[in-house]
């Protein structure tokens, strides 16, 4: 028989056990050569390769990708098949997949994999189920595959990874786009060890794998932060109806994936990032928790009556608004002052988070007073006193995560802020369901669940701070001086951010007060799928001023922030637009008839990426009064009809009301945008002077 002109590339550390099945497998099918790369194997893996007849070179420990890559510099043939220690190559099945490769032009074809243990234990057949039952089978990779081999070398593995560096690989082959595929007729055996430690090493190399992909491609950070949960979801629920036993497998799954992706992404990143790739990790910071998110007010849904859910939004409503409050423009100006502070800006987080946890206390306080003494509405919750606490303890510790995330973006870190986020929403939604499991079925369990979860958002967060050897001076933050000193550039930020924010907190409160908790049930899922999304064009907004702070106004900054806005707030609102009314529908009929508000809310999503970018482009010139006269204009337009509009036209009016305030702010930040981006910006009142930008705090 003759020969295939395909080159085998075997990459081998201490694989002796599998190495020599895998090899005479290969053997069998007369390849044009069969190279082993080995990694320094203690054991007889190289011996057992030259037995085999293969070529071995040594890739001196440096990692799977590396291996790959000398495997591949060191063929000599077109085709490069490569084959991981593990596979076995049934009869004549390489020559099926060339011939099939080749009929169909393909650049990269991987082999149909069949996984199987070898033992008979428990963690080697949940693996193997989980992988012949997975999404994942049909999605391209590396451990089974032929490619052509210029294409190999030009685009090549990213020898930074250790773990996930197929995945990694895909997104560039595709994004070049190369023709890939996974063949359905020819099919190899892939074995599992049949171990615990075994399972825990591929979760956590999964898991740190993901991590490294959205690092390097934040485009993506959204979908692979959310995959673990996502695939746990799909697999108890496949696993309830056809393998039981394989439950536990998905708690270890699930963990162990979050262990190893939190553990990676705290670790300091090389470089700071782009203004494009700093937005779109804060927006991924927002739109990844949506999925748990939903999954919070979907579970609440099923359990509690609507008066309830109603309740507990309006509640949580007013906690976000008591944070906006009680912000007084120190996030703002952390963005400016933070990247000029000479010890990494330790004294200014202290009193940054300090500030802005005592004054949303404050305004949470007088909150509570205010509506008690209304007693519609939000006001109803200040009965019970226990919801009363964790309501103030809720704004305490929100407060300080939402600082925490413009600290994040002013060291241009904002990949953090993803960490703190899924952490927030994962502790939330378990502490809910744990909460429901022991019966308890009142508000309270609402308001714990979102208090829970921005407790772990703030011990992230400071855990972070702590690894960057950046850890808060509380000494420093506890005197009132430095709290001044931050407050003098915040408060005329304030008025801004207040007026842009504010609406969007208490439209659930009027939407309590005019139509009852249950619509407020409804208004308030649609409008926390909107509000995913609604951080994307913020996000923008935010990194360019941090990008600003420091070159000032460049049309091409400008146009950069705006052309990732207006691109992710895109992709998100189209998924919204598709996926909404299913999620809708999933929570019961009297959410089900929201969706008719989708159609209006992300269109004016898209207008709000101008004026985030404007207000942006503003912060950073000290142009504050003309963008708060802006926002305040929007504010009002919105905010001072809403309760007729909705005892008139329900919340299909409240919507409308909201997507015109969004066009009208729109229509003037664009002419703005057009005429500061073409000259030279000019101090104006209201300024941070340069003085004020490089002092000690």
């Amino acid at each position: 028989m003759s020969d295939l002109n395909v080159s085998v590339v075997v990459p081998a550390r201490n694989a002796a056990a599998w190495l020599g099945e895998c090899l005479q497998s290969i053997r069998d099918q007369h390849p044009h050569e069969m190279i082993v790369v080995d990694g320094c194997s203690t054991d007889d893996s190289v011996a057992i390769a030259r037995e085999c007849g293969a070529t071995v070179v040594s890739d001196e420990g440096r990692g799977l990708p590396a291996a790959r890559m000398l495997g591949a510099r060191s063929a000599t043939g077109d085709v490069v098949a490569l084959i991981d220690a593990d596979v076995v190559l049934p009869p004549e099945s390489l020559r099926g997949l060339l011939a099939e490769f080749e009929s169909g032009g393909y650049d990269g074809l991987q082999f149909g994999l069949a996984s199987e243990a070898d033992g008979p234990g428990y963690w080697g057949a949940a693996l193997a189920w989980h992988h012949n039952h997975s999404r994942v089978r049909r999605w391209f990779g590396v451990s089974a595959t032929l490619m052509r081999r210029d294409v190999l070398l030009a685009v090549g593995f990213d020898d930074d990874f250790r773990s996930g560096e197929d995945v990694e690989l895909r997104i560039r082959l595709e994004q070049a786009g190369y023709r890939l595929g996974v063949s359905d007729s020819v099919v190899v055996r892939h074995r599992f060890k049949d171990t615990f430690d075994y399972a825990r090493d591929q979760w956590l190399q999964d898991g740190a794998g993901s991590a490294r992909t959205v690092r390097k491609h934040p485009g993506r950070a959204g979908w692979m932060a959310a995959l673990p949960l996502l695939a746990t979801v799909r697999g108890v629920g496949m696993s309830l109806f056809r393998a039981p036993r394989f439950l536990p497998y998905w708690v270890g799954f699930l963990l162990y994936n979050y262990r190893a992706m939190f553990g990676e992404l705290l670790r300091p990143a090389h470089k700071p990032m782009s203004v494009g790739g700093n937005a779109a990790w804060l927006a991924a910071a927002r739109i990844a928790p949506m999925v748990t998110g939903f999954l919070f007010w979907a579970l609440a849904a099923l359990v509690l009556p609507p008066e309830q859910i109603g309740l507990g939004s309006a509640v949580v409503a007013a906690a976000l608004l008591s944070v906006q409050l009680g912000m007084f423009g120190v996030g703002p100006a952390t963005l400016t002052l933070l990247p000029a502070e000479a010890d990494g800006g330790r004294r200014l987080i202290a009193t940054s988070l300090l500030t802005v946890a005592t004054f949303s206390l404050l305004g949470a306080g007088l909150l509570v007073l205010i509506t008690g003494l209304l007693g519609t509405g939000v006001g109803e919750a200040w009965n019970d006193p226990v919801v009363t606490v964790l309501f103030l303890a809720t704004v305490l510790l929100a407060a300080s995560a939402y600082q925490l995330d413009h600290v994040g973006v002013a060291q241009e870190r904002a990949d953090r802020t993803l960490v703190r986020s899924l952490a927030q929403s994962l502790v939330q939604l378990a502490f809910l369901a744990a909460a429901f499991a022991v019966g308890s079925r009142d508000l309270a369990v609402i308001v714990a669940a979102v208090a829970a979860g921005a407790l772990a958002s703030v011990l992230v967060g400071l855990r972070q701070l702590s690894r960057a050897q950046v850890s808060p001076d509380w000494r420093h933050g506890l005197r009132v001086r430095p709290a001044l000193s931050l407050l003098k550039p915040g408060l005329p930020n304030h008025a801004l951010m207040l007026a842009d924010r504010a609406p969007g907190y208490l439209l659930p409160l009027i939407v309590a007060a005019t139509l009852g908790p249950s619509s407020t049930a409804a208004w308030y899922v649609v409008w926390m799928m909107a509000s995913a999304v609604f951080f994307v064009p913020q996000s923008a907004g935010f990194t360019l001023q941090t990008a600003l702070a420091e070159t000032r106004a460049r049309p091409g900054l400008v146009s950069s922030a705006l052309r990732a806005s207006l691109l992710l707030t895109l992709g998100a609102g189209l998924i919204l637009m598709f996926a909404g009314p299913a999620l809708l529908g999933f929570l019961g009929p009297q959410y089900a008839s929201a969706w008719v508000l989708l159609p209006v809310l992300v269109p004016a999503l898209l207008l709000s990426c101008v004026t985030q970018v404007y207000y942006g482009l503003c912060r950073a010139q000290g142009r504050l009064f003309e963008s708060t006269v802006v926002a305040v204009l929007a504010a009002i337009l919105v905010v001072a009809p809403a309760a007729a509009v909705a005892q008139q036209y329900g919340l299909t009016g409240v919507s409308v009301l909201w997507a015109v305030a969004q066009a009208t702010a729109s229509f003037i930040a664009a002419r703005r945008l057009v005429i500061l981006t073409r000259v030279k910006p000019a101090p104006t009142e209201g300024e941070i002077p340069s003085a004020a930008r490089h002092q000690p705090t």
